[in-house]
């Protein structure tokens, strides 16, 4: 199986940088990150609502290359390889958290 190395543009690499308060990226990957939608709802307001939708348009965009079984994902970013299932889970579930803290956001 290959792997498929990919890149998180800006907003979406912003909000991420945003929410990076338990720790740092290069140390913890994505546990470095929050994804408590109240701070997530902090940065779409600091942002506004063109720059969210950007960013959750990058999201779908980054959701379906994960969901997709024929290949394996990294991201020197996020600092996560999608080694085995388990791994692919745990980044579908991180970014599935910043989809709903986006679309929260963007309904108020």
């Amino acid at each position: 199986m290959t792997y498929v190395s990919v890149e998180v543009p800006s907003p979406l690499s912003q909000c991420i940088i945003f929410c990076e308060v338990v720790c740092v990226r290069g140390c913890c990957g994505i546990d470095a990150v929050s994804t408590d939608p109240a701070l997530i709802g902090a940065w779409c307001r600091r942002v506004g609502p063109d720059a969210v939708l950007e960013a959750r348009l990058q999201l779908a965009e980054l959701i379906e290359v994960v969901e997709d079984r024929s290949q394996r994902v990294t991201s020197t970013f996020l600092n996560h390889r999608t080694y085995d299932d388990a791994g692919r889970r745990q980044l579908l579930d991180f970014l599935a958290a910043f989809e709903a803290g986006l679309a929260t956001a963007d309904e108020a």
